[in-house]
């Protein structure tokens, strides 16, 4: 079960959020480089114009009611993964977290087919760094975990797969692509997790768990990674709508 609260930033597959709704469409800011649905080269084009935007997001777009995507800001997060059975069973709830150094990212493909409306990308982060505070309960492996404090999980050479799928709608004359799906799969090098106060403070318990954690990342992650990727999609969904909503598909994508 995943439940998430107020996200406000913007990575969103791979725009900008343009502020608030208005009845007329907007435009992509001047200083993004437009990419031409005609052009022979056009994914290559995006990837390239992608690219570029992530950059001047990272101080955000005060005109357009932006803030700095770095970091990334999330209110509150609550994830519950695991059975009985499974080798995890975790429920944990963070607040006030800060994801950093996603405008680090660099996009190494990007796909588009515009008649079934789906856009697929693949980027490469050096790390992404989540860091907030944490309440945590359950069992890793064999061993039962509880704490509360700060975390910091680090995904290091972090790939990302992002698809989109997406339908079209019409209002007041224009057409704007509505993102109905969004799926998010990541493969990093490797992750390394820290959690401030783990066991009441128990330095002892804490640094076993740590070292049980760490030595064991693929085990904890790949039991993990389906919960972080459907927190990730639902919110990339979310971001991107207030993006593809706003800015209709001939303005996204000119002919």
């Amino acid at each position: 079960m995943i439940s998430v609260n107020t996200w406000y930033g913007l990575a969103g597959i791979w725009f900008l959020s343009l502020g608030t709704y208005t009845s007329e469409g907007k435009d992509l800011p001047s200083s993004f480089e437009k990419c031409h649905r005609n052009d022979p080269q056009f994914d290559q084009c995006l990837r390239n114009a992608v690219n570029g935007a992530i950059r001047l997001l990272k101080d955000g777009l005060p005109d357009f009611g932006i803030l700095p995507l770095e970091p990334l800001a999330v209110d509150s997060l609550v994830i519950e993964q695991g059975e009985p059975s499974s080798p995890i069973k975790l429920k944990q709830h963070f607040t006030n977290v800060r994801l950093s150094h996603l405008t680090e990212s660099t996009i190494l493909k990007y796909r588009t087919d515009l008649k079934k409306l789906i856009i697929k990308a693949e980027a490469i982060t050096p790390q992404v760094q989540f860091v907030g505070n944490y309440s945590m309960d359950g069992r890793i492996l064999v061993l039962p975990i509880t704490g509360k404090g700060l975390a910091n999980i680090t995904l290091h050479r972090l790939k990302t797969h992002h698809e989109l799928i997406g339908e079209m709608v019409e209002r007041n004359g224009e057409q704007y692509m509505h993102i109905r799906k969004y799926l998010v799969h990541f493969e990093p090098k490797f992750v390394t997790f820290q959690f401030g106060n783990l066991f009441n403070g128990d330095e002892r318990l804490g640094k076993t768990m740590h070292q049980v954690l760490n030595d064991n990342w693929e085990v904890v992650f790949r039991e993990l990674r389906s919960s972080y990727e459907d927190t990730f999609g639902y919110i990339f969904k979310k971001i991107s709508n207030q993006i593809f909503l706003k800015v209709p598909m001939n303005k996204i994508f000119p002919e």
